[in-house]
């Protein structure tokens, strides 16, 4: 039988000072959005650095927003150094708006609330404090009380290089040559395929040419939506985008909001491209079930 775990830990992201558990790695020198840090920050019991450790986060955030200067990507894992989970470790991709006091990320098809301060971030995996315990389990039944549904999505995806106001920049890369070239983007999702279409929602991420070989990114987004009962909610996706193809399949690993628990695919299909400028509208088809 499947089982709920909530766990409650701290998490510390230091940018400053002699013992620094986060490092830029990439990004315009001007502006924050696409600047990339890779941490390797400590988990711990309390909020006291000096609490006990129960693991480590590992991995990347990155700004992804042209418009909210808050607005994170967050890439990474959860390795946990305690008790039965030492050894295991959880995966995290999401959208983490760090104004708001509450955010929910895609966590694992789990949800994360986070608080942040100067340099101090608060995780927990549940609306309520856990009495300050490490982690508690609980039947798997609370979760499965509503009926899972099936969502199909329709959108047009805008992404833009070129021009005054790019969607999408170039953050890291060698110079000679694709393989390993990074974009971060703050793509426009509209209802139709012209730029003047309704805006629906944004493709917060990163891309980034992922083959010696062949024509394949690797995708790492959050389809964040604007409109309707989708406002506020959003959907991951973690895949391999071979651009070329007529028609390529992605999976949607996990979402947030009205998609919390969410699991699917999304259909992508090239409208125009501009090979002069990279300039692209991308039609997407998506399914997904969630609660």
């Amino acid at each position: 039988m499947e089982k709920l775990t909530r766990l409650h830990f701290y998490f510390h992201d230091t940018l400053d000072g002699t013992n620094l558990t986060a490092i830029r790695i990439a990004g315009p020198s001007k502006r924050s959005f696409g600047t990339t840090m890779m941490i390797d920050d400590p988990l711990t019991e309390g909020p006291e650095t000096s609490s006990k450790l129960v693991g480590r986060a590992k991995g990347i955030y990155a700004f992804s927003s042209q418009r909210d200067s808050g607005l994170l990507l967050m890439l990474m894992n959860f390795a946990f150094l305690e008790g039965t989970y030492n050894g295991s470790a959880l995966s995290i991709l999401g959208r983490n708006p760090t104004l708001d006091k509450w955010k929910i990320n895609c966590y694992n098809m789990a949800s994360v609330l986070t608080f942040f301060s100067l340099y101090l971030m608060l995780f927990s995996t549940s609306f309520t404090i856990i009495n300050g315990v490490f982690s508690e389990q609980s039947p798997m039944a609370i979760l499965t009380k509503h009926m899972e549904k099936l969502t199909r999505l329709h959108f047009y995806f805008h992404d833009t290089l070129d021009g005054t106001n790019p969607t999408a920049i170039r953050i890291t890369g060698p110079a000679n040559r694709s393989f390993s070239t990074t974009f971060i983007t703050d793509d426009p999702l509209t209802e139709g395929p012209e730029a003047s279409s309704k805006l629906v929602g944004r493709a917060q991420g990163i891309y980034a040419f992922a083959s010696q070989h062949d024509s394949a990114l690797l995708m790492v987004m959050n389809f964040a939506f604007l409109e309707g009962k989708y406002n506020g909610s959003a959907l991951s996706i973690l895949g391999r985008n071979p651009f070329l193809n007529k028609v390529r399949e992605m999976p949607i690993v996990g979402g947030s909001g009205v998609f919390r628990y969410a699991r699917g695919y999304a259909l992508a299909k090239t409208v125009s491209f501009t090979p002069k400028t990279g300039d692209a509208v991308v039609e997407y088809n998506v399914s997904v079930l969630h609660f």
